[in-house]
């Protein structure tokens, strides 16, 4: 209904020689497995010579856990790792931190930097091992 009748036939005629597995879903009748991939949110600060991890919200766990972020009381309880790169190049994190914590224990969310650190780079790592990557000002 809401896409050509011949879709994967030409899809797969395009890609030629190249063996590519293809599922239409029509969105407008098939809603039940309907789900999108969502960014996650994190809101990281850097205090003197310590960066904070204040907030992080993996979406794409949250939606499977039916969760709202604001019913989130607990945030390090959704991390599976931190990693800090604190003198980051701008092309490969190198992480001077690592904070992956043993089993029954959460991330610290806290980190010392020393005072003369350059830009620095944040990969927060949820449960499903999706990430997030951002630079703190």
């Amino acid at each position: 209904m809401g896409h050509e009748p011949d879709l994967a036939g030409a899809f797969k005629e395009m890609v030629g020689k190249y063996n590519i597995d293809v599922e239409l879903v029509d969105i407008l009748l098939d809603k039940s497995n309907l789900e999108f991939k969502r960014d996650s949110k994190a809101k990281v600060v850097l205090k003197g010579n310590t960066v904070i991890v204040k907030e992080f919200y993996p979406m794409n766990l949250m939606q499977k856990l039916s969760l709202q972020a604001e019913n989130v009381i607990n945030w390090e309880q959704l991390v599976d790792s931190i990693m800090i790169d604190y003198n980051y190049n701008g092309e490969t994190l190198n992480p001077q931190i690592i904070d992956i914590p043993d089993k029954n224990e959460l991330v610290k969310g806290k980190y010392e930097i020393p005072a003369s650190h350059g830009r620095i780079k944040i990969k927060i790592t949820d449960l499903l091992s999706e990430s997030l990557e951002i630079e703190v000002k």
